[in-house]
């Protein structure tokens, strides 16, 4: 469910009737929030979980961690953060048990997960954590565009001493990995960002270019079929290969965004089961005002029935 404080509550609401066409969704959050967001959406008598307390209503199972009694919205709460993070350790729990095969994440507020205590900058850190993954990758997709993220959730200003050909060559080896696995693609292709303009000019304007072209000659000589360091500012322009690879959050999440934000869906990769989410935040700005588009929701649920079969 995500923060209770945002907009996750909303979009799990006007979503439930457009999920589950191949799964038996799982809902995991606080059933206060869901009454109240029901009430505020459709007043007392046009709710989907009427008489629903709990457990399973045949298409639907709701698990209530009955964390929070009230909500303000938009607001950072120490409370939304635990509840936040009680969530998702929920739902990592019935994969781990086998009750689940992957999970749709509603944004959370990392601010409010701080000051709950949890030292992980997102979503993504929390899940390589609990189940041990070393090499994940951060994809953000929609249905005309994918791109990987060397780097996610660091300061600009840290870009630059975190491209090293490890790090370069990971990315590379575990998108390569999901598009053959989970997208079913036999012979991906996927092209690399440089990191500075012009990719570099040949040394002029950087030099992690060079460090770039030895992570994609490493992985060319493994089998992939890599290309690049291309410069960023001309290689979105056209959609010729099946991912690419940005160094930084921005680089990358400007021009899948900018394609197609509504149905943008966040894709953890390298985690030993399915994880997506909505590439968009908590809203806090719109939260509780019953104006939030759950397109990216319903996106994000297809997409984890897609990769889990």
């Amino acid at each position: 469910m995500g923060d209770p404080a945002g907009i996750g509550g909303e979009i799990i609401c006007k979503s439930i009737r457009h999920i589950g066409k191949s799964s038996i969704p799982v809902i995991i959050g606080d059933m206060t929030a869901i009454r109240d967001m029901e009430y505020r959406l459709y007043g007392a008598n046009k709710v989907e979980f009427k008489g629903f307390k709990g457990g399973t209503r045949g298409d639907i199972e709701f698990i209530d961690m009955g964390m929070i009694k009230g909500i303000e919205y938009g607001l950072s709460r120490e409370i939304y953060g635990r509840a936040s993070y009680e969530y998702i350790m929920e739902a990592l729990r019935n994969i781990k048990e086998g009750n689940a095969v992957g999970m749709v994440t509603c944004p959370i507020n990392k601010a409010s997960i701080r000051k709950a205590g949890v030292d992980f900058p997102g979503h993504t850190e929390i899940l390589a954590d609990f189940s041990h993954t070393k090499e994940y990758v951060m994809m953000m997709a929609n249905r005309k565009m994918r791109i990987s993220l060397v780097t996610i959730h660091i300061p600009l200003k840290d870009v630059p001493g975190m491209i090293t050909k490890d790090r370069v060559f990971s990315c590379i080896r575990v998108t390569d990995n999901a598009l053959k696995r989970h997208f079913r693609i036999k012979n991906p292709k996927i092209k690399v960002c440089g990191l500075n303009p012009h990719a570099g000019e040949n040394g002029l304007m950087g030099k992690e270019e060079a460090v770039i072209k030895e992570a994609i000659d490493l992985a060319v000589s493994k089998g992939i079929d890599a290309h690049g360091p291309f410069p960023a500012d001309t290689l979105f322009h056209k959609v010729d290969c099946d991912a690419f690879i940005a160094m930084y959050h921005d680089q990358g999440l400007i021009p899948v965004k900018t394609l197609d934000f509504k149905r943008t869906v966040n894709i953890t990769l390298g985690l030993p089961f399915v994880r997506t989410s909505p590439g968009h935040g908590t809203g806090f700005d719109i939260a509780g005002k019953g104006i939030a588009d759950p397109t990216g929701l319903i996106e994000a649920y297809r997409v984890a029935e897609k990769l889990s079969l």
